[in-house]
């Protein structure tokens, strides 16, 4: 390759830190009603009973559904 190469084009590039591309992606999250962070899945283990993730709050399955 050479430095002329057009798809090495610096404005290709994706500079967004990565702390910022994840903080975006949380916001369409629900936030644990427990202890307010992002909840990415909850895992139900009963009837009444659920565990979010990534924090391991229990929580009610169902509760944190959007209308």
């Amino acid at each position: 390759m050479t430095d002329d190469d057009p798809s090495l084009e610096p404005t290709d590039v994706t500079t967004t830190p990565v702390d910022e591309r994840a903080a975006a992606a949380a916001r369409g999250l629900p936030d644990c009603p427990r202890c307010g962070r992002p909840v990415w899945i909850v895992t139900v283990s009963g009837p009444g009973v659920g565990t979010a993730a990534p924090c391991g709050c229990p929580v009610v399955p169902g509760s944190l559904e959007r209308e």
